[in-house]
């Protein structure tokens, strides 16, 4: 071949790379010019999934794994609350999410897991929404009819500050400070930490709660009410068919946040205390439970309800007098678990509605699965504190009780509730904290009307147990410090609108039970 024919040949030489890259681009720009409805997928869930009317969610928070024992790399779980009626069914509801870093993006289809009451009847329900996505997450996208909706991404906790950690559910119009300084000393001697939900509480006992976390004591999250701030069609109110303050949405949280910190998680009431009667600590006991098994899924302690009594006068506040006057009214009928978190990625308020029953398969060889399932545990109990009398000065008690579950196990030692009535008292003299205690409460005011108007709604499955239906009497002389933040509502969808929130704070505007 000439050395001219080879010029030509290479003059004619089409520039090859350049050509691929514009292919590229007009490939994707295309794909995502494309109406919804030409969407095969979406074409799918309008003709399967798909009611008439469009809905809301509400999106708390999304948590992105770089890798999860349980979850898997790179995975992302979504906590949210929607209603249940744009779609036949949630569980087998598809969502595409849309994962975005400096190079890719990736359109994965999220599954969808619902927590809530099987026996009520609420029509806003706890959702997990769970997939893999991309390295290095940095955008994070819910995607349906051809529009994207971005929400804040959150870095689950790497480290916890105590191996067992107890979610603590919202609280709500408090005024229990007893409650708190109880719980708190009786999770820290036997090796709980405290992750507090907060709703509304009164001023003082906020302070109180506040002082706490700043030491590093406890946690204290704002638990936000569900709001829509834009919405193009009328809506019922979400806290009316809502379970209570959404417990189950705040213990899931919690869940995906101490996820791969901590080595359990337990979920309970401010007014619950669990003694490990069985051991020396919550660590030792809850490993001792769980046996070194595969499938059990939870451990389930039943609920024991107190009658009790409880001062008034902050010097006076002592673990012994607090359990030693107890009298038990009854067993609940629903209990608490405590969960090893690599096995559990949502919960309903007393139990995980999809864990259980769940095939494990303990080697590739193994045909015939084994099934998860909670284990009901028989020698011990949470005592709930939920009707305490307010005395002044109270009956001081010099023989600790036995547990309730054992007639030859007393609750704790006589050392073990010296030690903790001394870190009371400890506690009491810091201060910062000394000089709020002057001003905790001496009577209560919103409990009684809550209690009422809680145990007087009916229940089952046309009802849904709310605190938005309580009317409760307005109070001049009680400050209120209730959570809020800056609410913010996506695109009109189909079938969900998602909303979402940032920047929360506690204000003093919007009263104690809004």
């Amino acid at each position: 071949m000439s050395k001219k024919w080879k010029q030509v040949t290479s003059d004619l030489r089409l520039p090859w790379s350049k050509i691929l890259v514009v292919l590229a681009v007009l490939i994707t720009f295309v794909y995502w010019s494309r109406s919804g409805d030409e969407d095969p997928f979406e074409q799918e869930m309008s003709q399967m999934e798909l009611l008439e009317e469009s809905s809301n969610a509400f999106i708390h928070s999304a948590y992105y794994y770089k890798t999860s024992n349980s979850l898997g790399e790179n995975a992302v779980a979504i906590v949210a609350t929607m209603s249940q009626s744009a779609v036949v069914d949630l569980n087998k509801y598809q969502m595409k999410i849309v994962g975005t870093n400096s190079t890719t993006r990736l359109i994965t289809i999220a599954t969808m897991s619902t927590e809530h009451n099987p026996d009520g009847g609420c029509d806003y329900t706890t959702v997990l929404i769970q997939t893999n996505t991309v390295k290095n997450l940095g955008k994070l996208e819910l995607a349906s009819k051809g529009r994207l909706h971005t929400l804040p991404i959150l870095e689950p906790k790497k480290e916890a500050p105590k191996p067992v950690i107890f979610c603590i559910a919202p609280l709500f119009a408090a005024e229990q400070w007893q409650s708190l300084l109880m719980n708190y000393h009786v999770s820290k001697r036997f090796g709980a930490h405290l992750h507090v939900y907060v709703t509304t509480l009164v001023e003082q006992y906020y302070q109180l709660a506040r002082e706490f976390n700043d030491k590093e004591m406890i946690s204290i999250q704002a638990w936000l009410s569900v709001k829509f701030t834009q919405v193009e069609a009328p809506f019922a109110e979400p806290n009316r068919i809502l379970e209570l303050r959404n417990p189950a949405a705040a213990y899931t949280d919690c869940l995906l946040q101490y996820k791969e910190a901590a080595q359990f998680v337990g979920f309970l009431e401010m007014e619950d205390l669990l003694f490990p009667v069985n051991a020396n600590t919550y660590y030792e006991e809850f490993e001792r439970e769980y046996e070194g098994s595969y499938h059990i899924s939870a451990l389930y302690y039943q609920v024991l309800e107190q009658q009790s009594f409880k001062s008034s006068s902050p010097e006076q506040q002592s673990i012994a007098d607090f359990v030693g006057n107890m009298n038990t009214v009854s067993a609940a009928k629903l209990g608490r678990t405590v969960v090893r978190p690599q096995r559990y990625n949502s919960t309903w308020t007393h139990f995980s509605t999809q864990v259980d029953k769940k095939p494990v398969y303990l080697t590739e060889q193994q045909e015939d699965p084994l099934f998860m399932e909670k284990k009901a545990v028989k020698t011990n109990a949470v005592l709930s504190f939920r009707q305490m009398e307010t005395v002044l000065n109270i009956t001081t008690i010099t023989s600790l009780p036995m547990n309730p579950m054992s007639s030859d196990v007393k609750l704790l030692s006589a050392e073990q509730a010296d030690e903790i009535n001394e870190d009371i008292q400890k506690t009491l003299n810091i201060p910062s904290i000394a000089k709020i205690a002057k001003d905790l409460p001496t009577q209560e005011f919103y409990t009684p009307y809550l209690k009422r108007c809680i145990s007087g709604q009916k229940s089952g499955k046309k009802f849904c147990v709310n605190t938005k239906d309580c009317e409760l009497p307005n109070n001049a002389t009680l400050v209120c410090r209730h959570s809020d933040a800056l609410y913010h509502s996506g695109w009109t969808m189909m079938p969900y609108t998602f909303h979402f929130a940032t920047e929360p704070y506690y204000t003093r505007n919007l009263g104690c039970y809004q």
